[in-house]
């Protein structure tokens, strides 16, 4: 056996770092969910039990904000790929010597984190905002749509801000694929609608699938767009664990709620490695 030299330990303070500032805090967390608080105390009880967990699927209370939450994270992953593919493509195939520039503006957004885009849509959403507005000026409605503390600005918040993780896995793996297989497909009487569904689709479907699991799991546990947009009327399973943390000061329950949310994220990780394996998606 190799015994490691002097460059392994260079990994030496990457590995402190993740392991002081991830790994540490994530056994407490697993842990922390086992706990209970009676109630009535801010004294943590370190007995082993599953109680925070029955309490969590046997109030309807947390199963409809985590169905809530569910539903807008596969809503936000279906919209998103509806919008970001078309987008990829014409990133890869007609923007060329705007690539650069077009990449620069889509991640944008992300640059400047979710309070400042989620702001800009507060502005747009609100009852005097544009949207309402222009719609008012143009005589085509006589009061305000309701887009503030509804699922639907929730939803529209959370496709603007995570449409880049969609966008650039299929910028990467489109890049990859020769423009010689579209014309050869054109070439034997495949019209372009057939040419994407047919040969486009089955050799993108590693960026759709990595492009899914990113959006799926950003928009499960994203906090400021729900909160902001829902003006606290529509309660996703993000703001019930920063609430159980943060007002109710229950820090085991809090962490149970977070563990479901880990757990979501692991199944669904768990899947697409079974995809892989019965080669449905190939890398």
């Amino acid at each position: 056996m190799k015994r490691p030299g002097p460059k392994h330990y260079l990994l030496a303070p990457g590995v402190l770092l993740v392991s002081c500032v991830f790994l540490a805090p994530f056994l407490l967390l697993v842990v922390l969910s086992f706990w209970t608080q009676p109630e009535g105390t801010l004294l943590v009880e370190p007995s082993l039990t599953v109680e925070n967990y029955l309490r969590i699927f046997s109030d309807p209370y947390y199963l409809r904000g985590l169905a809530r939450t569910i539903w807008l994270s596969f809503a936000t992953v279906f919209f998103s790929l509806l919008l970001g593919f078309p987008a990829a493509y014409w990133i890869v195939r007609r923007a060329v010597r705007l690539r650069r520039i077009v990449m620069a503006l889509m991640l944008l957004p992300m640059v400047c984190g979710a309070l400042l885009p989620t702001l800009g849509l507060v502005n747009i959403f609100s009852p005097l905002g544009i949207i309402n507005g222009s719609l008012k000026q143009l005589g085509l409605i006589d009061r305000s749509i309701p887009l503030l503390g509804t699922q639907t600005g929730i939803l529209i918040g959370l496709i603007q801000a995570f449409l880049p993780l969609m966008v650039l896995p299929l910028v990467a793996v489109m890049e990859r694929l020769p423009l010689a297989l579209e014309e050869a497909a054109m070439s034997l009487g495949a019209r372009p609608p057939q040419v994407w569904w047919r040969v486009v689709m089955p050799l993108a479907a590693p960026g759709i699938v990595a492009g899914s699991v990113l959006v799926f799991c950003a928009a499960l546990t994203s906090f400021v767009t729900p909160q902001i947009l829902g003006q606290g009327k529509i309660a996703t399973f993000a703001a019930m664990t920063w609430q159980q943390a943060s007002l109710v000061l229950d820090w085991p329950f809090a962490s149970a709620l977070a563990m479901v949310m880990l757990l979501i994220m692991a199944a669904l990780a768990c899947m697409v490695l079974g995809f892989r394996r019965l080669n449905w998606v190939r890398p």
